[in-house]
Order: structure tokens, then sequence, then C-alpha cells
């Protein structure tokens, strides 16, 4: 396989999830060092995996701190964290308001923090790719009949959270392509 981002240093969200998972084993084998910033996990010394829990910015500052400290270029950043309460798909008519503001919390201002330190600094180095996990539910509306005969459903957040990555993307890419 090409080795296209060999040396390339990269921060993944969430990597400890089945998506995260896969954009990992699959960036390095490609010739990445991937940095996992995961909840779920203790840091190591080569900081291939840092604790960091992006719905909180003090951590993400943390986190930061020893990512650049060891690794001044930081070539990408793939959103990828998927923080969401616990009453998650919760039927559109039972969802409690502080429920529906936590997720929209947690994910869109989680992903807006994160991608402003980094794109920050990737600026400061005129180099550097986000990519933000979105879905084409972003775009267009869920088709319900899928879960006909389940008890589940498409979250209601869901949607506004990935549109919102769509078009906070499409922001980045205006506000930060000519550099």
């Amino acid at each position: 396989m090409n080795k296209r981002l060999n040396k390339k240093v990269i921060i993944v969200t969430g990597g400890n999830g089945l998506l995260g998972k896969s954009i990992i084993q699959r960036l390095n084998k490609e010739g990445a060092f991937c940095i996992n910033f995961e909840i779920n996990t203790e840091t190591n010394v080569d900081l291939s995996k840092v604790n960091c829990d992006i719905t909180d910015n003090i951590s993400i500052d943390k986190a930061l701190k020893i990512v650049f400290s060891k690794y001044p270029k930081v070539d990408g950043l793939v959103n990828n964290a998927y923080p969401r309460t616990k009453d998650w798909g919760t039927k559109f008519g039972e969802i409690e308001l502080n429920s529906w503001k936590q997720n929209i919390d947690w994910q869109l201002n989680s992903y807006f923090y994160i991608t402003q330190k980094v794109a920050v600094h990737m600026a400061e180095q005129k180099s550097g790719s986000i990519i933000n996990m979105s879905s084409i539910y972003g775009v267009v509306g869920p088709d319900f009949s899928v879960y006909n005969g389940t008890s589940m459903t498409m979250p209601a957040a869901y949607s506004v959270i990935k549109g919102g990555l769509i078009n906070f993307t499409r922001y980045l890419a205006s506000y930060f392509g000519p550099q």
C-alpha cells in the first residue's frame, strides 16, 4: 500500500468506537501516526492514546498542550467522537429540552472548540487537513420507514447536528482555504 501519509501526525477523536478504530487503522496503513483522543483511555508515552473528554474545554486544552509539546506539527484532525445523552433516540414528542440542548452542545460546540484550537495551529504552520464526520441525514430528511417494527427512531438532534457540521465545514474551507 502507498504510504502517502508517511510521518503525518493526525488527531482522531473518539478512536475507540467502530468508526474511530477503522479510521485509525486505515490512517496507520497509509503511514500516519494517529493520536486517539478518547475519554475511555489512559494517555500513553508515545501519545498514540490521549485521555480527552471532547465535551470538556479544559480536557481539550490539556490534551492539545501535551500533543503540541511533543509533536509541534499536527497534520490532521478527524472529528469523529459522538458524545450523546443516555436518552439519545427518544421519540420526537418526548425529547426533553435539556437533553436536546446537551446533545447539541456536546457535539457541535465540542467540534467547534477543538477545531478552533487545531485550525489556528495549522494556519500558523501553513498546512493541515480537518475532517468532520457528518451524515447524509445532515442533507436530506431521514427515512423513518426503516424503523418500522422496531423501538428505534432517528434522533431529531442527529439531523440538526450533522447538517450544522456540513455547513461548519464549508465555513472552515472558505475561511482557512486561502491559507
